[in-house]
């Protein structure tokens, strides 16, 4: 996908149908595009992996005291959580459930969704194609019909793990906040709205995307003032002191990015990663003062995981007992455990006003579905192999993705012509593309955070039981 200069004037002159509050930000993020000399990669293609050469006034809220999971050894693994003993029983509610049931724990009435393709319901698409315009093709979204959306657009062959959230709580899907642009749909922000971007970073980067965290974060802040001065808000203000605040694993795309670049993992460990970290922190430092009470921060998934990892470093290892790339899912281990210990912090000056941060651990989630594939339903022998791609080990080709169609070179010489149009049995498949994941594979991790599973801290919060959600959509 690119953003062409003809993008962004449809994009300017459709943002005069904006608020004024709304249009200043926006007007940001087409200020930031204009800057891009380069094509936006939003299909985050690996290249050149390791140097090697590859074709509002605050508000408070009442809440539990919550015994926080301190990290004192130093060890770089000791961030990872003990899968076995994290495993939060789904039928029976635990004694730290009960007591913040007797905390008066109020459940979240509305989310307010930051992130990137993980989490992007549709925004990278209006920005990128105009308004109501996709940039998505079949088989993209060939597993669930949204009503009322864009199309494809979301980067899976289905939900995401937003939407599932949405549907557990009974709420309408969090939409995009940049759907209000279009006219011709009838946005719903009753319960929440979506500020998340597809290839978004956390460290400003106009070369490879013009998003990133900060602009998404100005993007609420626009949005909650015009709540405050609307005489009839999208999102009710009661809902407000209560509402949840998801930034999922961000930071994932700096690292892609850089090893897109050449940079090796320990100089993304070395010049990477502490600006990403302290970027993330500061999001949730600007929410909590913007009256945030429930934050719920992810840390990074194993990138060296990923199909779009794995392919161009076929061989080179070192891998891990179940084939990951071990230099590679260090600097996720490194950034994670510097992130628990940089929010356990933040909870315990937080804790005076009842500020809960919700630390959920994708790193070991992620891992457990990887090593256990058939008792979550998926084919072992598809562990990393891509649903919606071709050729190679992993089924995955960076030049020609799902969804589109192109020539492709041939180990044994010569080109083929490759159209992926279709991905036959997703639900058996963890990996969609080669970057994202399948709904199949949201859905075993949504139902992870939703029972309270994979927790890094507080251990014991079940949103099944202390919110009574219906699991029934899934």
């Amino acid at each position: 996908m690119s953003i062409d200069i003809a993008t962004l004037l449809l994009l300017q002159v459709s943002l005069l149908l904006f608020s004024a509050s709304h249009a200043q930000l926006a007007r940001k993020i087409v200020a930031q595009a204009s800057h891009n000399h380069d094509n936006v990669g939003i299909h985050h293609n690996v290249s050149n992996i390791g140097h090697k050469s590859f074709n509002v006034a605050p508000t408070t809220m009442s809440g539990p005291h919550l015994q926080m999971v301190n990290d004192t050894n130093g060890d770089e693994e000791s961030y990872i959580t003990n899968s076995s003993s994290n495993m939060i029983p789904l039928d029976l509610p635990t004694s730290a459930t009960r007591s913040l049931l007797s905390n008066s724990f109020t459940c979240p009435q509305a989310f307010f969704i930051f992130g990137d393709s993980l989490t992007d319901t549709g925004n990278i698409q209006l920005l990128g194609h105009g308004i109501a315009g996709t940039i998505l093709n079949y088989p993209y979204g060939e597993s669930y019909t949204f009503t009322n959306e864009l199309g494809h657009n979301r980067y899976s062959d289905g939900r995401l793990i937003v939407d599932f959230i949405a549907q557990a709580f009974g709420f309408p899907f969090f939409e995009p906040n940049l759907l209000e642009l279009d006219k011709g749909f009838q946005t719903d922000y009753t319960h929440g709205v979506n500020f998340a971007y597809s290839g978004a970073t956390v460290i400003p980067n106009n070369t490879k995307n013009p998003i990133y965290l900060q602009l998404e974060l100005d993007q609420f802040f626009d949005y909650k003032k015009a709540l405050l001065s609307s005489p009839q808000p999208s999102t009710p203000l009661s809902f407000l002191p209560t509402a949840a605040y998801l930034i999922p694993e961000m930071g994932i795309n700096d690292f892609y990015y850089a090893y897109f670049e050449g940079v090796s993992p320990q100089n993304a460990i070395d010049e990477i990663l502490p600006k990403s970290l302290n970027l993330v922190v500061s999001a949730v430092e600007q929410l909590h003062a913007s009256g945030a009470r429930i934050i719920i921060v992810g840390n990074q998934q194993p990138q060296g995981c990923s199909p779009s990892v794995l392919t161009p470093l076929l061989g080179t290892g070192p891998y891990d007992t179940i084939g990951c790339l071990d230099e590679y899912n260090k600097v996720n281990k490194v950034f994670n455990r510097k992130l628990k210990r940089a929010l356990t912090k933040l909870q315990e000056s937080y804790k005076i006003d009842g500020t809960l941060i919700i630390q959920f651990d994708f790193y070991n989630a992620f891992i457990e579905v990887f090593t256990n594939p058939t008792k979550y339903g998926f084919n072992p022998n598809n562990r990393f192999e891509v649903c919606c791609g071709f050729g190679g080990a992993y089924n995955y080709n960076a030049n020609v993705t799902c969804g589109d169609s192109g020539n492709v070179s041939l180990s044994t010489g010569g080109t083929q012509f490759v159209n992926i149009s279709t991905a036959p049995n997703p639900k058996e498949h963890i990996e969609w593309d080669g970057i994202h994941f399948t709904q199949a594979a949201y859905k075993v991790i949504a139902s992870f955070f939703l029972s309270g599973q994979f927790f890094i801290s507080p251990i014991g919060i079940n949103f099944k039981h202390l919110c009574n959600l219906d699991f029934s959509q899934f």
